[in-house]
């Protein structure tokens, strides 16, 4: 938090997810500049240290930035590709001839694996890959079943076309993309008005006298604090309210 706050007062624009950041800077010079002055300065006084062989810099607009497991490049961002070998790797391992599994825990885990991947990965421009990776599940799957003596003889002279895999419980990564992209049109018109009334609360904020070295993300970090501080007592409050209502009716009955 501390180095969340230098940033922002420094008016350095940045997107962290736990422990990892990524800086916009405005000329080459600038990443060394904010290391030395920000950065290092404000993890040795909280006896951290920064891992020097993860740091990265280069034009965003021409480089590519693999980050949390996406590729950025030339305004387009989609899966970084050691993730994809990963992820494959994983499916092998389940789909493995040695294992002796009934076919119900085998497509379990199956699904397991490409619930999180997909919902992870939707929001990049990952169609085709789903598409692809979806094949290879199949193929994997088909040879498991064709090829393990325990499952053949369960399923007999079954044709295991991608629709009797579905039927047998089979998840599909592209149906999960679709699925998400034909409600974000939805949830975006109903979040239209709601959006509307707090940039009218934020522009209000922003009219007000303020210091002139915060930023206005801060005070917009601030509201959604006290906005969800609000939300809290108000739960707080009908808890309360149930509670009181518990104890007089007790009282009614001694």
């Amino acid at each position: 938090m501390p180095l969340d706050e230098k940033l922002i007062l420094k008016n350095k624009p940045f997107l962290r997810v736990q422990d990892d950041y990524l800086i916009f800077c405005k000329n080459k010079k600038e990443p060394l500049k904010i290391l030395k002055e920000i950065i290092e300065p404000t993890l040795n006084h909280l006896d951290l240290k920064i891992n020097i062989e993860k740091l990265k810099s280069g034009r965003f607009h021409q480089d590519e930035l693999n980050f949390l497991g996406f590729c950025y490049k030339a305004g387009v961002f989609t899966i970084e590709k050691s993730r994809l070998e990963e992820f494959k790797n994983k499916i092998i391992k389940i789909t493995h001839l040695t294992k002796k599994k009934p076919i119900e825990a085998i497509i379990k885990q199956l699904n397991n694996q490409l619930m999180g991947f997909a919902h992870y990965y939707k929001f990049s421009q990952c169609k085709q890959t789903f598409i692809d990776l979806d094949a290879f599940i199949r193929q994997r799957l088909r040879r498991y079943l064709c090829r393990n003596k325990d499952s053949q003889n369960k399923l007999g002279n079954l044709i295991l076309t991608n629709q009797q895999l579905k039927s047998l419980g089979l998840k599909s990564l592209i149906d999960i993309y679709q699925k998400y992209h034909s409600k974000k049109t939805l949830i975006f018109k109903k979040s239209e008005k709601k959006k509307v009334k707090n940039e009218q609360i934020f522009n209000q904020l922003l009219t007000r006298k303020i210091p002139e070295n915060i930023d206005k993300y801060y005070i917009l970090g601030i509201y959604k604090s006290l906005k969800e501080i609000t939300k809290n007592i108000a739960k707080i409050e009908r808890k309360i309210q149930k509670i009181e209502a518990k104890l007089t009716e007790e009282e009614k009955d001694k």
